[in-house]
């Protein structure tokens, strides 16, 4: 019985699979339905997804013209329209990211398995992840992106052949196409393994043989810049569309001078303050997690000067190679401040690169003292765990808020529905307008000030976002199916009748005006 259990396929085919990658993957799927769970099973239309429910939102406006050919891929194989499913698409993503915390794992060595285990809980639970699914339409394209975009990197770094690497830069390219945020990934990657490289003594390390591995990756890096190019340039040319200026896209590859140095001033500035001004919604590291950030910092910056001395007492250069390879790693790690002018929450998944070096650097202790080794250890995996914990309760507490307000957003528009067919002499055939759209100056909505904390794109809104925002109308359609002929803006306000009305939720702010439209005035 026991040896037919050990030529089970399946088994067989698990232990080929480093332990690795093994337990950072499982470790990311089940701790990512613990962080966000409520985002898997519940359905939320926030921001763009209700106006994007059944396609993957802007493609090649945006440069993103692998998204296009990927809504082309799935349609063709379901034979149905993408469809903003928040359980299935959100499963794509998390297995996604699990082999990309397996991946990654095992390009570094980390040989402790409860670091690979707790780096698969906090990628998972990073809150890139929940912006990412608030916008759960393109979150499984997205993250099969960033798969491609690791995979495209393993293979760039490790002792594959040519014709490997030449795959690993077609993944590359095409995951820029999909969305070019996840390029510091990439690159942080890559400095990552030179890193690793330098400070191990073996020949991979020495000057000829390592100087060709550094050349290959900049080729390479060329090559998945060029593919992206390439493909955006024949999207844009083919269908005559211009890219958009939205996050300075179209503004790639024209930048001044003293322009790229502001930006990467501020790489450095944000990875080594990040900032929680209140009208920045990328903040990383609420509540505690801001000072356990600092003193993990600390702690890399201690180590890593620690294995710099140690490199350049025996090869004086490759320690000055290792120290400069460090000082790149925050460019790496927020490089998306250099390629985009405003910068939200969903474009700084590279910063989660800072918890990888924290790892492997303490996965690499060489105290003689063995007590003292596992007694470091022991601390950075509880701080780790500490880590991960609380950003999977901030995960959570972020569904809440989003929960809350779409439920009271959906009890708004049912009233305003109702009021509007409940008029004396309405018909199904009147036009409805909203004045004084973008204005709130309804004083009964709650705000859940306990929740103000959240600085994240997109739950920093409240339910005024839902009442106010661009796709309230596809809103209203979807969550009250109330499908009017709707006007949004100001043409009417110049009507004496309209002047003459309260502001909603007034009794006369809903009024039939000239027996021809219904007015809304907020």
């Amino acid at each position: 019985m026991e040896q037919k259990e050990n030529q089970n396929p399946v088994m067989t085919a698990l232990r080929k699979i480093p332990p690795q990658v093994r337990i950072a993957f499982f470790s990311a799927v089940l701790f990512g339905l613990f962080a966000h769970g409520t985002g898997l099973l519940n359905k939320f239309s926030h921001h763009d997804d209700a106006a994007s429910l059944f396609d993957l939102g802007t493609t090649l406006s945006s440069g993103r013209w692998a998204l296009l050919v990927f809504q082309w891929l799935e349609g063709a194989f379901f034979g149905t329209p993408n469809t903003s499913l928040p359980l299935y698409n959100g499963m794509v993503s998390i297995l996604c990211i699990g082999a990309v915390a397996g991946l990654t794992a095992h390009l570094m060595k980390i040989r402790n398995r409860v670091f690979c285990g707790l780096w698969g809980c906090v990628m998972v639970a990073f809150p890139v992840v929940t912006s990412l699914f608030a916008y759960m339409f393109t979150s499984h394209p997205y993250m099969i992106g960033l798969l491609m975009m690791t995979a495209g990197a393993y293979l760039i770094c490790a002792k594959t052949p040519w014709w490997a690497k030449a795959i690993g830069v077609g993944l590359g390219g095409v995951s820029v196409g999909i969305y070019q945020a996840y390029l510091p990934v990439f690159v942080t990657i890559l400095l990552l393994d030179d890193i690793r490289i330098l400070s191990e003594e073996t020949e991979e390390g020495t000057g000829r043989r390592f100087w060709t591995h550094v050349g290959i990756q900049i080729l390479c890096t060329a090559g998945v810049m060029l593919l992206y190019a390439a493909g955006n340039r024949f999207f844009l040319n083919k269908y005559q569309v211009e890219l958009s200026g939205y996050q300075g896209i179209d503004e790639m590859g024209r930048m001044t001078v003293p322009m790229m140095l502001e930006r990467i001033a501020a790489a450095y500035r944000d990875f080594f303050n990040p900032s929680q001004e209140q009208y920045v919604f990328r903040n990383m590291y609420p509540g505690s997690l801001r000072p356990l950030y600092f003193l993990m910092l600390a702690a890399d910056g201690a180590l890593a000067l620690r294995l710099i001395v140690r490199t350049g007492r025996r090869h004086a250069g490759r320690g000055a190679l290792l120290a400069i390879l460090f000082a790149l790693l925050p460019l790496g790690c927020n490089m998306i401040f250099v390629m985009a002018e405003n910068v939200h929450g969903l474009m700084v998944y590279g910063q989660v690169m800072q918890v990888l070096l924290f790892i492997w650097l303490f996965d690499r202790l060489d105290f003689r003292a063995v007590r003292l080794n596992r007694a470091v250890s022991g601390a950075a995996a509880c701080a780790l765990a500490a880590m991960a914990l609380m950003y999977a309760r901030y995960d959570n507490q972020c569904y809440l808020k989003d929960t809350l307000h779409q439920q009271e957003a959906i009890s708004y528009f049912t009233t305003v529905v109702t009021r509007i067919k409940s008029l004396p002499g309405y018909r199904p055939d009147l036009e409805v307008y909203f004045t004084n759209a973008d204005e709130s100056r309804d004083p009964t909505l709650y705000n859940i000030d306990e929740l103000d904390f959240i600085r994240l794109n997109p739950y920093w809104h409240n339910s005024r976002e839902y009442i106010h925002g661009e796709t309230r109308e596809e809103f209203v359609k979807i969550w009250c199916g109330a499908d009017f002929v709707w006007h949004w803006g100001n043409d009417l306000e110049s009507l004496p009748e309209v002047q003459a009305m309260p502001s909603y939720p007034a009794d006369g702010s809903v009024q039939i005006v000239n027996d021809s439209v219904v007015v809304v005035k907020f």
